[in-house]
C-alpha cells in the first residue's frame, strides 16, 4: 500500500456566496499527497447531496451514473470528488473520499491512469494542534505514513477535542435540520 497523507483545513469561506443563489458548501478543504510516485490531490468536502450535484467533470458524472439509486445525506458523513493538483491545474480523476466524522475515518479511492496510481485506503483522523503561532496547521490530519515531510509535523491529541468537538457537534445539527 502507498504511503499517504491527508490534511484538512476548516473552510472558511463556508456558507458565503459567490454569485446569486450559488453557495459554497464545502465544509473542508484539504489535500492528499501520495509519496510514490509523488502526486498531490486536492479535496472539498460537502454533504453527500451536494457533492453528488456538483459532479462536473466526465468522468465524475460517469461514477455518478453507475449508481442504483440517488446517496442521501448521512449523519457526519461529507463527501468530495478527487482532482489531481498539477503544474496549478486541477486535473479531475476517477475516485473519490469519504470522511465520516462519527467513527473519525477517512476513506479514499483513487484511480488515476497517468500516474498509476490505483489504490483505497482507510484512515484514521486525528486533530491537530498548532504548535507554532501564524502557521498554517490543519485542523484534521490522516495518513499511512511512517513520518511527515517538514514543515508540517504537527502534533495530534487524538480525535475531535476541543474546537474539533464542537465542530462535529455542529455539522451533526445542521445535517439533522
Amino acid at each position: 500500500m502507498k504511503e499517504i497523507t491527508a490534511r484538512l483545513w476548516d473552510n472558511p469561506k463556508f456558507g458565503t456566496t459567490y454569485g446569486k443563489g450559488q453557495y459554497r458548501r464545502a465544509i473542508y478543504n484539504g489535500t492528499l499527497e501520495v509519496s510514490q510516485p509523488r502526486s498531490k490531490y486536492l479535496v472539498d468536502f460537502e454533504e453527500i447531496e451536494t457533492w453528488f450535484h456538483t459532479a462536473k467533470a466526465p468522468v465524475h458524472v460517469g461514477m455518478t451514473q453507475r449508481l442504483d439509486e440517488l446517496p442521501v445525506n448521512e449523519s457526519g458523513v461529507l463527501m468530495s470528488w478527487i482532482y489531481r493538483y498539477e503544474l496549478s491545474n486541477k486535473i479531475p480523476v476517477r475516485g473519490y473520499a469519504a470522511l465520516d466524522l462519527n467513527h473519525h475515518r477517512l476513506i479514499i479511492e483513487i484511480e488515476d491512469t497517468d500516474t498509476q496510481i490505483h489504490e483505497s485506503w482507510n484512515l484514521a483522523v486525528r486533530s491537530c494542534i498548532a504548535r507554532t503561532p501564524g502557521k498554517p496547521t490543519p485542523t484534521l490530519i490522516a495518513t499511512n505514513a511512517t513520518l511527515l515531510d517538514s514543515p508540517q509535523n504537527p502534533s495530534t491529541n487524538g480525535a475531535f477535542t476541543g474546537v474539533n468537538a464542537r465542530a462535529l457537534e455542529e455539522l451533526t445539527h445542521r445535517v439533522q435540520s
